[in-house]
């Protein structure tokens, strides 16, 4: 079989720039997509806000006052130009935004399919250190039904926990999709190891979606929007200047492994691995975090690393 899907994943230009110039350009660069035959299309974590004028000024003044300019209801009308270009172009479209649904504010992916409904949505479930002062981290993780294929999805600091991209794969995912604004220069180690493991691991090819700064594409550093392969090899992107990076991927193209050592017959690797799964030994992966030390709530202080520096973008 094959499933050939033409994805499009949303490169940023790191920069401040007026709100709505940045909401504008974004929907410029959905369309772009649209036009170019997407039919998923992946928007960066926060990237209508990010960066911003309005939403650093708001950062500023407070928790409530940051959530009132940079926040989200479903109804807010760039979520209905989102669903709208998704209908339009017959498109499956995910934006990344601060979400607020009465007193609750998530980081949270929103799923528009091709007839512009909301499929489903993701909340970032793994937040990293202060991220807890702007939004709630989610409690659940939902893979998607789409009609192009079944989507997990995983938001900037999830990708550092491989139980969520098994949970997708055990879901039934047929692709993984990261939105992210991670750009510090060391973690370029993602781009280059990380993330090719995870799509051998699974199966499964991932899309990443996020910014780009000036220097990366001068220096030609492999953090920006990237599609990879279900083997881990770079179909698109990965030193790609600001606008829509495209490629196709066969959700059906997957690794194979002999089903014996030595035997001439070949099956499809995920499934097949996941038959010799051990969950009874795996307990340990649920137990409780005994804080301590090294409790996660804790912000790291640049004494406990006096090695540490903050990288120049």
């Amino acid at each position: 079989m094959s499933r050939p899907v033409a994805l499009g994943m949303i490169n940023v230009m790191l920069r401040s720039e007026p709100l709505q110039e940045r909401r504008r350009l974004l929907l410029e660069r959905v369309e772009d997509a649209g036009q170019g035959g997407c039919r998923i299309v992946l928007i960066p974590e926060f990237a209508d806000h990010h960066c911003t004028h309005e939403a650093g000024e708001a950062s500023g003044k407070g928790q409530k006052e940051y959530r009132r300019v940079a926040g989200m209801t479903i109804d807010a009308p760039w979520l209905n130009d989102i669903a709208a270009l998704a209908r339009r172009y017959r498109m499956v479209v995910i934006p990344d935004v601060l979400f607020l649904e009465g007193e609750r504010a998530t980081n949270t992916a929103l799923v528009f399919g091709p007839e512009g409904a909301l499929l489903g949505s993701y909340s970032k479930t793994h937040l990293a250190p202060g991220e807890k002062a702007t939004c709630s981290p989610g409690n659940r993780i939902d893979t998607i039904e789409t009609p192009y294929g079944k989507i997990g999805l995983l938001i900037c600091w999830d990708v550092h926990f491989p139980e969520l991209t098994r949970i997708h794969e055990l879901q039934g995912a047929d692709i993984l999709l990261w939105s992210t604004m991670r750009q510090v220069e060391s973690e370029d180690i993602l781009w280059h190891s990380v993330l090719p493991a995870r799509c051998w691991d699974h199966s499964l090819p991932i899309g990443v979606a996020t910014y780009v700064t000036r220097r990366q594409v001068a220096s030609r550093k492999p953090m920006a929007g990237t599609i990879f392969n279900a083997f881990g090899q770079v179909v698109a992107g990965g030193c790609h200047g600001e606008g829509v990076v495209r490629g196709v991927v066969d959700l059906d193209h997957r690794p194979h492994d002999r089903r014996y050592w030595g035997r001439p017959d070949w099956v499809n690797a995920g499934p097949y691995y996941r038959r010799y799964r051990r969950p009874d030994l795996y307990g340990p992966l649920t137990a409780s975090f005994a804080p301590g030390a090294d409790d996660p709530d804790q912000e790291p202080q640049a004494a406990d690393y006096p090695d540490m520096v903050n990288p120049v973008i």
